[in-house]
């Protein structure tokens, strides 16, 4: 093996590394982002989104005994189609063994995202709502979402222009949001490679 190949391998293997001790390392990773995507069942279309979410948030209480994270979402986005909704602060609740929100009766753990400015408590419509099978959610904490969500939800989306989407298995996943510094960590390690292959090409 040449040493070109030998630094090529070598750099590759520090970018990996870099990448794991991102994906390992908890303190770091106290933003996160809630995807899900699903087919609406009453129109057809693809329905996905994000919701980026700050799980440091000190939790309060609702008035049914679900868990409060007030501002926690710092923006979202919901496309629907060719359309697309974004925006900004929104309080998350999380809560276990609720009722689910498409009036069936079950009981489900359900975390819904809403900013609550017209909020209406005889008719409690969230901007999303993901409702998952009841007692699966490790606990109300959203320090946990994130290694113990499941894969499969009932999804309640209520769209800015009033439109209502859902699915009864919508797909959901949390990934951590890498901190600035640890992106100029591997940005930097990519210049560095780019630069070093360079000069040993123009050297040879």
């Amino acid at each position: 093996m040449n040493a070109q190949k030998k630094l090529l391998m070598a750099i590759v293997g520090a970018t990996f590394t870099l990448l794991g001790t991102l994906s390992t390392a908890p303190a770091q990773a106290s933003v996160f982002n809630f995807e899900f995507k699903f087919n609406a069942q009453e129109t057809g279309e693809n329905v996905n989104g994000n919701f980026v979410f700050d799980d440091s948030i000190k939790p309060g209480v609702t008035p049914d005994g679900g868990t409060f994270y007030g501002n926690a979402s710092s923006k979202y986005t919901i496309n629907v189609g060719k359309d697309v909704f974004t925006g900004s602060s929104n309080s998350i609740v999380v809560g276990r063994d609720f009722f689910r929100p498409d009036n069936s009766g079950l009981r489900a753990d359900v975390i819904g995202f809403d900013n609550f400015q017209n909020f209406n408590p005889s008719n409690p419509q969230f901007l999303a709502t993901f409702a998952y099978s009841a007692n699966s959610l490790r606990s109300d904490a959203l320090s946990d979402l994130s290694t113990a969500l499941p894969s499969s939800a009932l999804a309640l989306i209520n769209t800015p222009t009033g439109a209502t989407l859902s699915s009864i298995n919508a797909f959901t996943k949390i990934t951590p949001v890498p901190e600035p510094a640890s992106m100029l960590g591997i940005l930097t390690l990519s210049v560095g490679t780019i630069s070093l292959l360079k000069r040993k090409r123009q050297y040879n």
